[in-house]
This record gives C-alpha cells, structure tokens and sequence, in this order.
C-alpha cells in the first residue's frame, strides 16, 4: 500500500507540473476593459455544462466576454468541481481497460481537490468514488468496492445509481455499502495555527489537536484557518489505529481569496445581495457587468444581467437550449439596455435557507502534511506534496 500512495504521490507530481506549465502558457492577467461581461454559475445545481459552454462561446463570438485566467474562469462556471472526463471514464471502463480509466479518474480527484475552494466538490468525488468501486468489482476486489461505494454515499447521500451500469450483483455491492460500518479508528490532527478546524466528509467543522473516532474505510478529511490557505485530503481509516499527522498551513493565497468572493456571489440571493457581492468580485476580476445563470432546467437557463456601476439588474431571461446564436445574442443585448434594467431592490426575493460557504463545510489542504505511522492514511491523495514533518 505504502508503494502505491508513493507511485500515486510521483505522478501526481508530475501531473502538477504539466498543470503549471499549461497554465504559464496562458495569459494571467486580466483584461484592462472592464465593459466585457463575466459569465458566472449561480444556479442551484451545477446542471449541463455543455448548455454554459454554448453559451460562452455565443457571447466570445461577440466580443462580449471578458478575458479572466483559466483557473477563474473555472470556479466561476462550475467547472473546476466537475468531473471533467465523464465519457472517457466510461469508455474505458466499457472496453474494460481499467488502468487507463483508474488514471483518469486520478487526474480528475487531483484537480478537483486542488480546486475545491471555488465550489462544493463532495458530488464530483462521490462520482468518481462510484466509478472507483465500480472497477474494483470487475476485477472481483468486492471489499475494496464495497469501500468505495461506501465512500460515495458518505460524500453524497443522494447520489442514484447508474442501472445501466450496474449488474444485479454490484447492486447488491452497493447496498451493502450503504449500511454503515461498525469498525473504528482513531486519528489526530494537529494544525497550525491552533484555531484551525476540521470537517470530515462535509460534516460540521470541529477542532483540531484531538483524537477523533471515525468508521473505517475512505473519508474526506478537510482543513482550514482564517488567513490561511487550506488544503484537503482523501485518507482510509483502518480498524483499532491510533494514528495522526501534523499540518501547517501557509498564508491565505490568492487563490483562496478569490474563490471566497466567487461563493460569497454564488451563495447570495438575486438582486440587491447579489449585486453587493459582485462589486465586491470585480476586485478580483476587473469587470463591472457580470450575466449570472440563476437557474437551469431540462431544456433552459434562466440568466441575469447585474450592472455594478449602475447598480442595476436585469429581469429574468429564459435560453432555450434549441435556440440560435442569433435569439441567444438578441435576448441578451436587450437585458444590457439600461432603459430596460430596473432597481436591485425590485428584484423578488423567495426566502430560503442559506447555502453553507465552502470555506464553513469544507476545505483544501495546501500546507504541510505527513503520515504518522500507517494505520490512517494507507490509501491518501493530497492536494500538494508535505514539504515538512512536525509531530
């Protein structure tokens, strides 16, 4: 196990520095022109991708976007939380070359993980936990997929499974894996600083510095501080361990920074909240108009305009999937009309309980780390490598 976390941890190395050099490839600053408009994700549920795509590439056709790094652009349409290679998974998973499905699912949780300040990312790791245990029972390891079916449920609950990937025998795997384990061990993390706190599997956060029970198999272990970074981790737990690992996390990046403002958006209620956080987002953006998707359904989104300098908003407008660059183009040049634009104020508010932050449920690790004997974390990802030990 231990040569395996250690294969894992070198290509994931690797993988970050292809990353990085992607990245330096692209530009990192952000357009002078604060007229362009930023497409931002606000709906409910993440939805199609695909439909937000199309819709990008109208408004970039146009001239009307504004140029923003890819990483912000991504925590800003949902995409960094996503599984991202869905179908290539699936293919390879039909031609029954599991190596190559495994490696995709790896790079997926990678980036994931490493950008989960910019969004929930429990539904895209329970998926890929899915496709994890889904693999493990065709190689006939039914206690390693009852984990990671186990692992699914605990990172979303309400995850339906796939019939029609699905035989009546792994069915019966994921029933199974549904009913909580009785087995525990123990673990420890100490943090610096010491008001840091921890969230296990989305849970409610706790302190850190003491031992904490938890069932075996695969958990989501979560950190962070105010002012600092945080880093996030997929850890097993093995029965009767008493183990632990010490993390220091650095100064607050960027990064952080900015994902905080994209949920605050995200999370605030249409209109007037909405309005107040996207002025506050243009810090971090350089825009002044900004078209929010307030909501998608089987065959539209609903969008938005909000102007910050004129602190106006746009009523509601529906893009019908079917509709043309033409229609899409026509409806949103008439939500830009500031004659047509009405107060932030007027806008209506249903009332509904606020959405946790991501920086109150969950957190990603990018300090140090380190495993402590090996009991707990016999299988680990992590977002970063430790670059120090301190137990």
């Amino acid at each position: 196990m231990r040569l395996a976390w250690l294969t894992s941890l070198l290509f994931l190395g690797f993988a970050s520095i292809a990353m990085a050099e992607a990245d330096a490839k692209e530009p990192d600053e952000i357009d002078e022109d604060d007229s362009g408009l930023v497409l931002v994700n606000a709906a409910s549920k993440l939805g199609d991708l695909g439909k937000i795509e199309k819709l990008r590439k109208v408004l970039d056709s146009r001239g009307l976007l504004h140029k923003l790094p890819r990483r912000l652009e991504a925590a800003l349409d949902g995409r960094a939380v996503q599984v991202g290679d869905v179908d290539a998974i699936k293919e390879a998973y039909a031609n029954q070359d599991y190596d190559v499905a495994m490696k995709l699912i790896t790079e997926d949780e990678g980036r994931i993980l490493k950008s989960a300040a910019a969004g929930d990312p429990l539904p895209a790791l329970a998926e890929l936990a899915e496709w994890r245990g889904l693999i493990e029972a065709q190689r006939s390891n039914e206690t390693e997929a009852i984990h990671w079916f186990r692992a699914a449920h605990r990172f979303n609950p309400a995850r339906q499974v796939d019939k029609q990937l699905t035989s009546p025998t792994v069915r019966l795997l994921m029933k199974k894996a549904r009913k909580e384990v009785t087995e525990v061990g123990r673990f420890r993390v100490d943090a610096d600083p010491d008001t840091a706190e921890m969230q296990i599997d989305g849970g409610k956060p706790q302190p850190t510095g003491v031992k904490t029970s938890l069932a075996t198999g695969y958990h989501l272990i979560t950190i962070t501080a105010e002012g600092r970074t945080s880093y996030s981790e997929i850890v097993e737990v093995t029965e009767g361990k008493n183990e632990g690992f010490a993390i220091s996390l650095d100064k607050e990046s960027t990064d952080d920074k900015a994902a905080k403002l994209v949920d605050a958006t995200v999370s605030a209620a249409p209109g007037k909240a909405r309005l107040k956080r996207a002025k506050a987002l243009s810090t971090v953006t350089g825009s002044r108009r900004y078209l929010v998707i307030e909501d998608t359904g089987d065959d539209h989104v609903t969008v938005r305009i909000y102007d910050v300098d004129n602190k106006k908003v746009s009523k509601p407008v529906d893009l019908l999937d079917t509709a043309s660059s033409a229609t899409i183009m026509r409806l949103v040049n008439a939500a830009l009309d500031p004659d047509t634009m009405i107060d932030a104020t007027q806008v209506t508010v249903i009332q509904t309980e606020r959405k946790q932050r991501w920086y109150e449920r969950w957190y990603v690790w990018v300090g140090v780390g380190a495993v402590v004997g090996g009991g707990v974390l016999g299988y680990q990802y992590m977002s970063r490598e430790p670059t120090a030990v301190r137990f």
